[in-house]
């Protein structure tokens, strides 16, 4: 069966999102070591920038901890020539190697912040500064960025999952050449800013055209409101001359009304006279 070290190194490669369900997973069947499995804790933003790196850019970080360990030489032998080269070597390498990171992240499909590129930062200085602090970077089981204050030990606690015994620190292949590295980063944010520029633009045409759409209806609404406001006015003047045509008839309505009232009372005074007539 399994160790919880080696369990965790297949956990802490995957992407954050796919963490929690992958450990839970593995905790069921974990069996004696099921409760631990389950408390491995996801990793931050910046320990998954950290834990890709180390794996797929072993070489690299080779070279930043060998550079660690020749300023740590220098700091022992008090060579302040040696120190203040190494260290502009130190400052360009970390980041440039964060900015990296940084970029693999985003291309698993885990992108970091401007934050976390700083905690990725001051980790791979932390493994600089410390060979307990640059084995828990290599074993690429980081639970949570690291910090050295380049005088004390680097703070391991609860920091890394499983073991650190047995950790192989990475050997470098060869020495990395910071420009070419700075130029293989300035061409990847470029063709970034290609792409960017490309989607913008699709989307500003996709903005514009249905701008123009809405204009295209906008104008067809004024127009068709412009109709119904001419209809309204063309109703309400039919509407104000029958109001009047009814005002007059109604007067005369009740004229005539009148009329036959009067003519049926001199009909009824007739018929009257009539009856009161000798022989009637």
């Amino acid at each position: 069966m399994a160790d919880l070290t080696s369990i965790a190194d297949e956990l802490y490669a995957l992407t954050p999102a796919e963490f929690t369900a992958e450990r839970n997973r593995r905790a069921k069947v974990a069996g004696p070591l099921s409760a631990e499995v389950r408390e491995l804790p996801k990793p931050s933003a910046a320990a998954w920038g950290v834990n890709v790196f180390a794996r797929l850019r072993a070489d690299e970080l080779g070279q930043l901890i060998e550079l660690g360990e020749l300023l740590r030489a220098a700091q022992d032998d008090a060579d302040r020539g040696a120190l203040q080269q190494l260290g502009k070597q130190r400052r360009a390498l970390v980041a440039a190697m964060a900015r990296e990171a940084a970029s693999i992240a985003g291309e698993r499909g885990a992108p970091v912040n401007a934050a976390a590129v700083a905690q990725i930062e001051q980790t791979l200085q932390a493994a600089m500064s410390d060979a307990d602090a640059a084995a828990a970077v290599a074993s690429g089981r980081l639970i949570r960025s690291l910090m050295s204050d380049g005088l004390e030990p680097v703070d391991l606690e609860g920091a890394v999952a499983g073991l650190l015994e047995g950790v192989r620190l990475p050997v470098r292949a060869a020495p990395i050449d910071l420009a070419a590295k700075r130029r293989e980063v300035a061409a990847r944010k470029a063709e970034e800013a290609e792409q960017d520029s490309v989607a913008a633009g699709s989307e500003a045409s996709s903005a514009r055209a249905a701008a123009d759409a809405a204009t295209a209806r906008h104008e067809d609404l004024e127009a068709e409101i412009d109709d119904l406001r001419q209809q309204l006015e063309d109703m309400q003047r039919e509407a104000s001359a029958a109001r009047k045509e009814a005002a007059i008839l109604e007067r005369e309505a009740d004229a005539a009304r009148r009329t036959a009232e009067r003519a049926a009372a001199r009909a009824e005074e007739a018929r009257a006279a009539l009856n009161a007539l000798p022989g009637a």
